[in-house]
């Protein structure tokens, strides 16, 4: 059979399956670390403006770092636990089953997003200072965090979506778009779901065998395990990052604001 009478799907079966593994890795992977050091940039410059708001102000991006870390790890979770599961679907040819896993990951990052914001705008001082803010910091770190909670939703399933794509084999097809503190935090929210809108186009555009239509949604209890169970590893390593962010902030608050504005730096 010809490659011109091969259907999408089976293009890209025949592609992952038969191209040598080192050009599909360069090719997969390189998009994935262009992608990552964009994100990097991105904090970077993100950084640098608030760094003209005062120490505090900066200091304040580096506490709510830690709170991005947590969205990121059940993003992370649900996203390599249902990408890895739809990956090897699609090598059996188990199409159907496949939307399951990213239908079902994807709500479920969505439902822990607006989960983690709500807990968190509720008692957003608390939150703050268990970030390891300082008292002097805490009214930049209140305005900061308060966007990106409301983030939480996009930035949790776009993590979801990038993860499916790039599972897929279409890590080409991802780009970020990210866009001094309410300023800052603002760009930084509009940017999650700019972002979220191009990810979702591609699905809603038909070019993944994946699907996100919530008659995929599935409670079915193997899922839901096979999906933390292969994204749990990711989760705990992002978390812990997290965690570690929370503990060195809270040392270097002993030695004032200008130690954790550094920190962040």
């Amino acid at each position: 059979m010809s490659d011109t009478t091969l259907s999408k799907e089976e293009k890209q079966y025949k592609r992952l399956t038969g191209e040598p593994v080192a050009r599909l890795v360069l090719e997969l992977g390189l998009p994935t670390t262009i992608s990552m050091l964009i994100t990097n940039l991105y904090n970077m410059v993100d950084t640098w403006f608030v760094s003209q708001l005062g120490t505090s102000a900066t200091g304040a991006v580096g506490v709510v770092f830690g709170l991005m870390a947590i969205i990121q790890a059940f993003g992370f979770m649900f996203g390599h636990g249902a990408g890895s599961n739809i990956s090897r679907l699609l090598g059996a040819h188990e199409k159907e089953r496949a939307k399951a896993f990213s239908a079902t990951g994807f709500y479920l990052a969505v439902g822990a997003g607006v989960l983690i914001a709500v807990i968190g705008i509720v008692d957003l001082n608390g939150l703050c200072r268990l970030l390891g803010s300082t008292e002097t910091i805490l009214p930049y770190a209140r305005i900061y965090a308060f966007y990106i909670l409301v983030s939480a939703p996009a930035m949790a399933s776009s993590c979801v979506m990038n993860n499916v794509l790039r599972y897929e084999g279409y890590a080409n097809l991802m780009w970020g778009l990210n866009l001094g503190i309410r300023g800052a935090a603002l760009s930084t929210m509009i940017s999650q779901y700019v972002s979220f809108g191009i990810l979702l186009f591609f699905f809603l555009r038909g070019k993944t065998q994946s699907s996100l239509a919530p008659k995929y949604f599935t409670w079915e209890f193997a899922v839901h395990k096979n999906i933390i169970t292969a994204g749990f590893p990711s989760m705990m390593r992002q978390g812990l990052n997290s965690v570690s962010t929370m503990v060195l902030n809270a040392q270097a608050a002993v030695y004032g604001d200008i130690a954790i504005a550094a920190m962040s730096v």
